[in-house]
């Protein structure tokens, strides 16, 4: 193995960590299990397309309305900086850790603990919110109108999670392309007929402007994002998985790299074809059709009513293999922390047979599940959509609050690891274009945040504030009680550095 570019990273390491004398005994993943198609599945799953046009377009629209289309492109944007800036690390390190171990390693190893508090946190957060969707469209599906409905199913949901996500992550990936492959087919021949028929009043470029919003244009459009952003986080999903993929740092930035140009272009296709489907200028003044309905209400009018139920059938689905992928991903951050003794070794347990993440799985499930009962039949609000769409809108919030924090880290974070790491730093490349993420992601911050968003979603704001300080507090006890356990942060890597560096350094 080599070391890095100037700086020279040292030898990576791929068993326990160890330090101050006390050894860490964890468990392992199962290593070169994956291909290259596998990483893309999860890439693509984690996005989970049918589910976030039908669900979260709603959201965006509330502030973005009949410019709903502008907020997916200028997300997407971003997500593309971030894709750059994930690609520069995957290609110089595998690690089941990601954001928790590229933070540590370009901005220091305090800030990585954070990052993977923060970035596990969000994670966790989509399972119930994404598992909520699920519970919600069953229901109506089988039209079961009781208040309680959409729970039995979430409960039905998490069982099966835990046993797709406990067996072998290479069976869970086939799943998770077959169910992607055929909703993706399905939306898109429904994008293709909606502006075929040129929607409700024909063709508009308008929707690509900010001059179409419904709470004024920069901050209609950027708050917009905060939910447009929710469906493209987990683009970068399949850098989690570096050790469990064959030859990581070229098959993780192919998936990467498919994942978040496929979403640019289904994203902006399918809100472009919703917008004019409802009309981009009575969104601007009425977005309550969009944002009371689904996606599946404009198929109903231009599809019929079968292509509608199809519709909700495939976001159901979506939303399912997004929610294991969800909990795979955050899994594995958990896992990362725990074999280095950032948080409890529990965490970094692996099945004996599947090598899975097995402690570390079953905790976001169950906490999921309390989350999901406390939320919905304590704080539910028929002004959200009832009990299911409380759990999905708030979790939704909290998790992208917390995942975009590590999103403005990585791309700040990768400017001077770039520096340092490349024979070549390109000023336009290797600063401009991290920084461009960081700015959109900051904007979308900011936009969320202020003005407040109404009640019970404002709250978001504060769990994801109160999350940080305790992340902090917990870092600082860390330091004081067992300050060799900072040490480990960000140390045990699948394999680093070689060739692929300076054939990114080329382009």
């Amino acid at each position: 193995m080599t070391t890095l570019g100037r700086q020279g990273q040292g030898a990576s390491v791929a068993g326990p960590a160890s330090g101050g004398g006390n050894e860490v005994r964890t468990g392992e993943l199962a290593r070169g299990s994956l291909r290259t198609i596998d990483a893309i599945a999860i890439s693509v799953s984690v996005l989970s397309p049918a589910m976030a046009m039908d669900l979260n377009t709603g959201g965006v629209a509330a502030t973005a309305g009949g410019s709903t289309p502008l907020s997916f492109l200028l997300g997407g944007i971003g997500c593309l900086a971030l894709g750059f800036v994930v690609i520069g690390f995957t290609r110089r390190m595998a690690a089941a850790g990601y954001a928790y171990t590229y933070l540590s390693r370009s901005l220091g190893k305090r800030f990585g603990f954070l990052g993977g508090w923060m970035y596990a946190f969000g994670f966790a957060a989509f399972v119930p919110m994404t598992m909520a969707g699920v519970g919600y469209l069953a229901a109506t599906l089988l039209t079961l109108h009781g208040s309680y409905w959409w729970f039995v199913f979430f409960l039905i949901g998490m069982v099966l999670l835990l046993v797709l996500s406990l067996i072998r992550v290479h069976v869970t990936t086939k799943v998770q392309l077959v169910v992607g492959i055929t909703t993706i087919l399905l939306f898109t021949v429904i994008d293709f007929i909606i502006t075929g028929k040129g929607g409700a009043h024909g063709q508009s470029l308008g929707a690509f402007t900010f001059s179409h919003t419904v709470t004024g244009g920069f901050h209609g459009v950027f708050y917009g994002i905060i939910l447009g952003v929710t469906s493209y986080i987990g683009f970068e999903t399949a850098a989690d998985f570096g050790e469990e993929t064959a030859n990581p740092r070229r098959s993780v930035p192919i998936a990467v790299t498919a994942a978040v140009l496929f979403a640019i272009v289904f994203y902006v296709f399918t809100t472009y074809a919703a917008s004019i489907g409802f009309g981009v200028t009575a969104l601007q003044h009425n977005p309550s059709g969009w944002v009371t309905g689904t996606f599946a209400k404009v198929t109903d009018v231009f599809a019929g009513s079968a292509a509608a139920k199809l519709v909700e059938i495939a976001a159901m689905f979506s939303a399912f293999i997004v929610c294991v992928a969800c909990a795979t991903a955050g899994s594995r951050t958990l896992f990362a922390m725990g074999r280095e003794g950032t948080l409890p070794s529990w965490f970094g347990r692996t099945h004996h047979s599947f090598k899975t993440p097995i402690n570390a799985t079953a905790t976001i499930a169950v906490i999921a599940t309390v989350v999901a009962a406390i939320v919905g039949f304590g704080f539910g609000t028929p002004n959200l959509g009832g009990d299911a769409f409380t759990v999905y809108y708030l979790l939704a919030t909290i998790g992208t609050l917390a995942v975009v924090l590590v999103y403005i880290g990585l791309c700040i974070g990768g400017v001077g690891f770039f520096y340092r790491t490349s024979q070549r730093f390109n000023p336009l490349i290797h600063g401009l274009i991290p920084l461009v993420g960081a700015v959109i992601f900051g904007a979308a911050l900011y936009g969320s945040i202020w003005p407040l968003p109404v009640s019970p979603i404002d709250t978001a704001i504060y769990i994801t504030a109160a999350w940080l300080v305790i992340g902090v507090v917990v870092l600082l006890w860390i330091g004081r009680t067992r300050p060799e356990r900072i040490e480990r942060i960000g140390s045990i890597l699948g394999e680093e550095g070689g060739e692929l560096v300076e054939a990114l350094d080329e382009r």
